[in-house]
């Protein structure tokens, strides 16, 4: 798998950035450049979109239809808000402090039109810390399904499931999870999901993209539009509006077409690998983590030690992390550190020379 890959020595930083695929510059010049300076531009640009959606459901299981391109989650957070009715006597909006900050910085937003923040109490992985916040005043559930800080996995159907009983609406973020570990946006049935390309799937900042289920697209009215929100956005009449019928009403004004011209190019280059291709890296992450983890002392573990509890990230935390700073630094490792801990992400193109390295510096 690493042939496909442009893959700086020592990189464990997937959780931020996947590696670049060899042919997405092609792609670029050829999708992008090219036609912009051939004057063939929006002919040719325009494709890209429903190219990316297709592929995009394929990779989650679910319709075309489905699918919105979002430049960032913050974005699509928003329009979700923003699309729902005005909350009255059911106004909480449920999230973990867990969660990536910028889904935060939304909600609090959302404070200003009546919504009130609530924070589940205690472990989010624990389901009965979920089922003790959520009644009938939550208005709005938010899970993330592999916590970026710590890589633990949220029990996701079964708060949805809850969710879902008490008459709430669900969003689930797949940003830390997909492409790393096995999502599967049937089974738990959620109203909504967020999630980007950037990480494990390649695809390069930009790629975003929002789910919306099938029962909630009627009734879901976004105030943030633009004419690629229109059910005919070339009808070109100001004075009249109407939402596209699928998931594009989601989307806003011009698209720009390069994040997904990136994004087309990596999904392409997954098919090259084969059907089997995410399967394989996901394979690849397990055993290589069950390597690591199994080399290490479990005082300083972060993460899950258990392949179904965590995501793609070995987290640790040593009593003294300024030795392994120093180390990470004079061996060259690309890696990151939060307050939690150190993040090492491991990916289908890590070689297993590297895996092997990493746990002698990790245990020395």
């Amino acid at each position: 798998m690493r042939e496909f890959f442009e893959v700086p020595d020592n990189y464990f930083l997937s959780h931020s950035v996947g590696c670049l695929p060899k042919q997405t510059q092609q792609a670029l010049i050829a999708n992008y450049l090219g036609p912009w300076s051939a004057g063939t531009n929006w002919s040719e640009w325009m494709p890209v979109l429903d190219k990316f959606r297709a592929g995009l459901a394929s990779i989650l299981g679910v319709s075309a239809d489905l699918i919105c391109p979002q430049s960032n989650i913050s974005s699509a957070l928003t329009k979700v808000i923003y699309s729902l009715p005005q909350p009255t006597t059911r106004n909480k909006i449920i999230l973990s402090k867990e969660d990536f900050p910028t889904v935060g910085f939304v909600f609090k937003q959302a404070e200003r039109t009546g919504y009130e923040i609530c924070f589940i109490d205690g472990d989010p992985t624990d389901i009965e810390n979920w089922e003790t916040t959520i009644d009938e005043t939550a208005a709005i559930v938010h899970i993330t399904h592999a916590l970026s800080n710590t890589s633990h996995l949220l029990p996701v159907q079964q708060i949805c499931d809850i969710a879902r009983a008490k008459g709430a609406i669900s969003i689930v973020d797949v940003a830390q999870s997909l492409g790393g570990v096995r999502v599967d946006i049937t089974s738990w049935n959620p109203d909504f999901v967020t999630g980007t390309g950037v990480k494990f799937l390649c695809f390069g900042p930009g790629a975003c993209f929002l789910y919306c289920s099938k029962a909630r697209l009627e009734n879901s009215a976004p105030v943030d539009v633009g004419w690629f929100s229109h059910e005919n956005p070339f009808e070109m009449d100001i004075e009249h509006f109407q939402y596209a019928k699928d998931a594009m009403r989601f989307f806003g004004g011009t698209p720009s077409p390069a994040p997904l011209i990136a994004a087309n190019a990596a999904m392409d280059m997954w098919q090259e690998i084969g059907s089997g291709g995410f399967e394989v890296a996901h394979k690849r992450i397990e055993t290589a983590l069950d390597f690591l983890i199994g080399h290490l002392n479990a005082d300083i573990m972060v993460s899950p030690k258990h392949a179904d509890k965590r995501g793609a990230t070995l987290v640790i935390a040593p009593k003294n992390r300024k030795i392994l700073r120093d180390k990470i630094k004079s061996n060259g490792l690309l890696c990151d550190e939060r307050k939690e801990g150190f993040r090492f992400s491991l990916h289908g193109y890590t070689s297993d020379e590297e895996v092997k390295r990493l746990s002698v510096i990790l245990k020395s």
